[in-house]
């Protein structure tokens, strides 16, 4: 591609050769080739520009560069959408022509929508439907009654189960799993988990076993449209009512999302959170990574828990909790301040008490 024509999709502007070719785009610190177009957005990647082997830039055009540095300059305005929109422009295209490859298995009665992709050993199964313009990539597979809309992206290896539906525009990255089993088990006798919420130390097991018996899930996953999930998330089928995840929302690799969780729209899960069964999770919350959700808890709209939080309460909408467990922000900070005074607190009472026995 010519740096006219990125500056062109950019509405951006070019200083020096405007019909370079440019073969890839790449950090300041990685310009290795003549076609390398360095990206420099922000003040540190600006900084890299003094070093950097690139002879094709794109900056801000209130970047302070001297222009006569390098071959081409694409300039564009400041704003926070400028990587959005650039990687949009450049992004990686899949090689998925439409049509159904020969190696996949597809259901006489599914319905297939027109320009639709399918790839190699993808098995679609009966009562599908899948919508136009979709491409699922290789070794997918797509259970009885599901559907997938239409211009979505599904990628190798991603597995839906019966009667999942999934809106217009998704992505699901490699491995995920849409619409297993919930976990979702009941002792035939009161067991441990009752004792421990009965106060009991030590629950009674005795020799006799206390089989668990399973709850089986009946109902499936609803995903809204413009949804991303990352590879290797497993989202758990409803038991009776679907595990719904909102419109726009986005979810990182190796999320698990209980049975009967409900996510609103717009949301951020990051890597590694996991949502107990029967969670409800409000529009534009941010859970940070690793953050765990107790089960049948509320976590209310534009609510954000930092990264590592355990959350065992309700989190009251737009409030930013932090901790282990989590606390309102202010609470967490004043539990940290009082734990680094606590070493001082018993240096203070053994020094009092040395003088005390010295007398």
């Amino acid at each position: 591609m010519k740096a006219s024509a990125i500056a062109a999709a950019l509405n951006a502007h070019t200083v020096g050769m405007d019909d370079a070719e440019i073969t890839r785009t790449v950090h300041p610190d990685e310009a290795k080739n003549d076609g390398d177009l360095a990206v420099a957005l922000t003040p540190e990647t600006v900084r890299l520009l003094a070093d950097t082997k690139a002879e094709l830039v794109l900056t801000t055009d209130d970047a302070a560069v001297p222009k006569d540095r390098f071959k081409t300059m694409i300039l564009m305005a400041r704003s926070r959408s400028n990587l959005t929109d650039l990687t949009s422009l450049l992004r990686h295209h899949h090689e998925a022509e439409p049509g159904i490859h020969p190696s996949a298995v597809v259901a006489s009665d599914a319905v297939i929508g027109p320009d639709v992709s399918i790839g190699p050993f993808t098995v679609i199964r009966s009562g599908t439907t899948i919508g136009a313009r979709t491409v699922i990539l290789s070794q997918a597979t797509v259970a009885e009654g599901s559907t997938i809309g239409e211009d979505c992206l599904i990628h190798p290896g991603v597995r839906i189960g019966w009667g999942c539906r999934i809106g217009n525009h998704a992505v699901i990255h490699h491995n995920a799993s849409i619409g297993a089993d919930g976990f979702g088990f009941m002792p035939a006798g009161p067991g441990a988990v009752e004792a421990a919420k009965n106060g009991s130390i030590t629950p009674g097991i005795g020799p006799s076993r206390n089989p668990l018996q399973k709850i089986h899930a009946l109902s499936g996953v609803e995903i809204g449209d413009q949804v991303e999930i990352g590879a290797l998330t497993a989202i758990d089928r409803g038991t009776l009512r679907p595990t719904r995840v909102g419109a726009g929302t986005k979810i990182d690799d190796l999320v698990m999302i209980g049975h009967n969780v409900a996510i609103g729209t717009d949301c951020m899960l990051c890597g590694q959170v996991a949502l107990a069964g029967s969670v409800t999770v409000g529009n534009g919350v941010v859970l940070g990574g690793r953050v765990a959700v107790a089960d049948h808890l509320k976590i209310g709209d534009g609510a954000v828990v930092g990264g590592g939080s355990a959350v065992a309460t309700n989190v009251p909408a737009r409030a930013v909790y932090l901790g282990f467990p989590a606390v309102p922000r202010e609470e967490a900070f004043e539990n940290l301040r009082l734990m680094r005074r606590i070493k001082r607190f018993l240096d203070g009472t053994k020094r009092a008490d040395k003088a005390e026995k010295s007398r």
